[in-house]
């Protein structure tokens, strides 16, 4: 698939999500949502690692693809790819200011 066909189904899906998204009960935007430096943009982050490490411990190590190096040079390949995608989704996640909305609520219970 080319870099166009990619952007054009991105560009798809995000309109479907967008139209989805405003009809349910949080009517905060996407970005405040899933940008950076939100709560959906961490989880998004996170769940990209527990990915990278299952191919290390489920798919990069199973014996059927250690016996074919096409197999396993496209799965390291792959692994790569989404690692080099969490690093920088995570520093641009830790580079953000909080969105509007999504601030830890800081109240100070009072001592007894």
């Amino acid at each position: 698939m080319s870099d166009d066909q990619y952007e054009e189904d991105r560009l798809a899906a995000l309109k479907e999500r967008w139209h989805a998204e405003a009809e349910g009960p949080d009517h905060r935007s996407l970005q405040a949502r899933f940008g950076p430096g939100s709560f959906g943009c961490h989880e998004a982050v996170h769940t990209t690692l527990l990915v990278v490490e299952l191919i290390e411990r489920q798919l990069a190590n199973h014996s059927a693809v250690l016996l074919d190096p096409f197999w396993y040079r496209n799965v390291r390949e792959a692994q790569a790819i989404l690692y080099h995608a969490y690093n920088d989704a995570a520093q641009m996640h830790l580079d953000a200011p909080l969105p509007t909305g999504d601030r830890p609520n800081l109240t100070l219970v009072p001592k007894d």
